[in-house]
């Protein structure tokens, strides 16, 4: 399993956190709360859940439109990635929680908008699907719900596959980026399959889906005045190459 801990384990400033500092990751966000605000009708009444927040980025963005933004996560790392973000943006409509997505502890209060990205694809189907039951249990009737996950088409994660090998480690011991652990591969089709089975097993129905491909085809590694030149040309003619696939429902429920 991956140790979270370790993985958020960020002993620098936040200046040079990846999520505000390099151009690849700042355009997938920009990508991200593009994809949302296109899709999720949120408002200044909104109340906002990210379960496996990580640090929690995509959900600090959309904190100035909202009423109140919870991120959760069973990290302590995670948290206080999350916390330092926070106080970077000036975020103060925001509270952390740490607790486990398999079993959230909220009992009566339910979000306009639950979500995360990058999550569901380190664990199996049955395992997701319990986590998305759980995410379903706590938005709201005609609330939403995201899940986004790694795309397994794209460049970076092929790079990412290729460098886990051990086989190749002779060869690429040097080369530096993301190596691909322990991560299922989710296409869009499984993706939409498993949040379906997982409504019909809380009851819950989807009153509308929305789905699309974001972040950059070309991998992270691109040198910047490359990607400013190309990343939008490759981006139009292979869209379903980018990094991330994204699925939005909406949802009702008694």
């Amino acid at each position: 399993d991956l140790d979270w801990e370790k993985e958020f384990n960020r002993s620098y400033s936040v200046e040079r956190f990846q999520e505000v500092s390099h151009y690849w990751w700042k355009d997938c966000y920009n990508q991200i709360e593009k994809f949302v605000l296109q899709n999720v009708p949120l408002s200044s009444n909104s109340e906002i859940l990210e379960g496996g927040c990580g640090s929690g980025n995509s959900s600090l963005r959309l904190a100035p439109l909202v009423k109140k933004v919870i991120l959760l996560d069973s990290s302590n790392n995670a948290l206080k990635c999350a916390k330092g973000l926070a106080d970077y943006y000036g975020v103060k409509n925001v509270e952390f929680i740490k607790g486990d997505v398999f079993h959230m502890s909220f009992k009566n209060h339910r979000f306009d908008f639950c979500w995360n990205i990058g999550l569901i694809e380190h664990y199996d189907f049955k395992q997701a699907k319990e986590i998305i039951k759980e995410m379903l249990r706590v938005t709201k009737p005609m609330g939403w719900m995201l899940i986004g996950v790694p795309n397994f088409k794209s460049l970076a994660i092929i790079k990412a596959k290729l460098l886990s090998y051990s086989f190749l480690k002779p060869l690429t011991f040097w080369i530096k980026g993301y190596r691909l652990g322990e991560e299922k591969k989710y296409n869009l089709n499984s993706l939409e399959r498993l949040i379906r089975t997982a409504a019909g097993e809380r009851d819950v129905k989807i009153e509308q889906i929305s789905f699309d491909y974001v972040g950059s085809v070309l991998p992270v590694e691109t040198p910047e005045f490359i990607f400013k030149k190309m990343d939008k040309f490759f981006s139009r003619i292979f869209p379903r190459f980018a990094f991330l696939i994204l699925v939005a429902v909406k949802i009702n429920k008694p």
